[in-house]
């Protein structure tokens, strides 16, 4: 079920449909205003709480190796809003004006960012840049969730959601390195 402006009447419960917050709901209905307000605040708070963590140090070869495995989704992800736009511009929610140009627009910011991850004198800047990104373009995450985009079937919002954080996450260990207050952690 896609999330449009308006609130939907969800189908008959099954053990398949999401199960969603008292507080998202409206009666019987799922209000989609609440899913993203959510779900964008979950990802913010992703953000605030690594830097709460005080000061990052760098993790040398293992931190530039993690620089290129995030970066790489981004190049091909960069590419496919080029080559498919179109097809992109469909999980874009309705709300938004011009979902073509936002597609593009995401899709140079993801290239550059990528590339960003990749030269020292940036790589800071590019993981904060990218991280905020990643909140900025996850609502086209929420209204594609339990769709088939492309003949690809996209995952829940809860699923989506918690691979969001973990991919935040990793960008902002890429540029900025593991928080020292967590090191006692390490293995």
């Amino acid at each position: 079920m896609a999330w449009d402006a308006q609130p939907q009447k969800p189908s008959s419960a099954t053990p398949s449909q999401p199960f969603y917050s008292t507080a998202c709901r409206r009666g019987n209905e799922v209000d989609p205003a609440m899913i993203y307000f959510t779900t964008s605040a979950i990802l913010i708070l992703t953000v605030f709480a690594f830097f709460l963590f005080g000061a990052h140090g760098s993790f040398g070869r293992v931190q530039w190796f993690l620089r290129v495995v995030v970066a790489l989704p981004l190049l091909a992800s960069g590419v496919l809003h080029f080559t498919r736009t179109a097809l992109l511009a469909t999980i874009v929610p309705p709300f938004f004006p011009h979902r073509s140009l936002l597609v593009l627009v995401s899709g140079v910011m993801e290239l550059a960012g990528a590339a960003g991850l990749l030269l020292p004198a940036v790589t800071r800047a590019a993981s904060v840049c990218l991280a905020l990104l990643m909140v900025a373009t996850f609502p086209a995450n929420v209204y594609a969730a339990n769709q088939f985009v492309g003949g690809l079937h996209m995952p829940s919002v809860p699923i989506r959601t918690a691979l969001q954080v973990v991919y935040i996450v990793l960008l902002l260990m890429a540029g900025w390195g593991f928080p020292r207050s967590l090191r006692r952690f390490e293995v």
